[in-house]
Formats: C-alpha cells, sequence, structure tokens
C-alpha cells in the first residue's frame, strides 16, 4: 500500500523566518562558543608549579648587623643561587638582597633553625626573560616551620605574567605557586560596619 503525503504549501514568510532564526541561533551559539574559548584561553594561561632553591647558596656581600636584647638585624645581604622548576619559565640564576632579624636567644647549636623574620627581593633570570620577587619569611623553632610568601612579576619574555607562592624551606619542594595572566587582586579595605 502507498501512502501518498498531502502537499501543502508552505507560505514563503514562514520559511523566512525559519531560516531567520535558525541564522539567529546559529549565530548565538558561535558567539557563546568564541567566548568560551577565550575564557579557556585565558585560563590555558593559569599553570601551577613547584621549585626548589639549590641547597648551598652563595653570600656575595655580606650585610650591616646591629644587635640589641637578643636580636640581631642585619640589613643588604646580597645571595645568588638557582632556581629549579616544574615550570621552565621559573627556572635559572637569582639574585636575593635580604633583610631578616634573628632572635640569637634561641638558636640550635648547627644553626638549622631559629626564630627568624625576612623580607627579600630577588631577581630570577633566564634565557626568556626575569622575574622581580617580594618575599616575606619566617622562621620559628618552636614549631619546626621555616615559611614564606613569594609574589612573582614578569619582566621581559615575562611581561604581565606574575606568580604567587607559599614556601617551606625545610621540605622538597620547597615552593608551591601558580602562575596568572594578570596581578593578584587589590587588597581591599576593612569593613566598617553601618
Amino acid at each position: 500500500m502507498l501512502l501518498r503525503m498531502s502537499e501543502k504549501k508552505v507560505p514563503m514568510q514562514t520559511i523566512k523566518t525559519t531560516a531567520i532564526s535558525i541564522l539567529a541561533l546559529g549565530l548565538m551559539a558561535g558567539s557563546t562558543v568564541g567566548v568560551t574559548a577565550q575564557d579557556e584561553g585565558a585560563a590555558a594561561d593559569v599553570s601551577s608549579f613547584t621549585a626548589d632553591r639549590t641547597t648551598q647558596q652563595d653570600q656575595v656581600v655580606e650585610g650591616m648587623s646591629s644587635a640589641s636584647d637578643g636580636l640581631e638585624e642585619t640589613t643588604g645581604s646580597v645571595y645568588m643561587g638557582s632556581l629549579v622548576s616544574s615550570d621552565p619559565r621559573l627556572t635559572g640564576t637569582y639574585t636575593s638582597v635580604d633583610n631578616y632579624i634573628v632572635d640569637t636567644t634561641e638558636m640550635l647549636p648547627d644553626f638549622s633553625n631559629f626564630n627568624v623574620l625576612v623580607a627579600s627581593t630577588w631577581e630570577l633570570t633566564n634565557d626568556g626573560g626575569s622575574w622581580l620577587i617580594e618575599a616575606t619569611s619566617f622562621g620559628n623553632i618552636e614549631q619546626g616551620v621555616n615559611a614564606g610568601w613569594l609574589e612573582f612579576a614578569g619582566q621581559g619574555g615575562y611581561e604581565g605574567l606574575h606568580a604567587y607562592a607559599v614556601a617551606n624551606w625545610l621540605d622538597s619542594p620547597q615552593i608551591v605557586g601558580t602562575i596568572f595572566p594578570r596581578p593578584r587582586p587589590e587588597t581591599p579595605e576593612p569593613y566598617a560596619a553601618e
């Protein structure tokens, strides 16, 4: 048995409206895909890394020291070393300028741990560019902690990149962090209750 489809005439206006609707949906889907691809592109610039300093840093300039009340404050000590990272952009040689305060009343005999506050500026360089790094660290002999926070700003070939890391100078990997394609948000003002 043959079934015959009835022949219906579809008005031209309906065809135009349907075609425009399909075209509009296609454009919206395409723009959504484009925005998603842009977001994924920015997210692809975000990556994590681990790193270790060389075990022995070389002191190239001895800082100026003063002591009082069991605290020794030293400014302008300069060290050189190297950083080996899981991300090659953060592997290279560095120079650091350190200011620190050490509690000389509590210090292990082998100088392996002591109470200390450190503020440092590093410059890490390699063939691709360089990083300026601000580091703040502390050590606490009672807790067996020597830790810090590092903020990296890319220079030269790494211009526009920023990295943020925490450091545990007693373990390996010593540094664990993330690279972002923009700086961290500004620190907000304290909340003022009304």
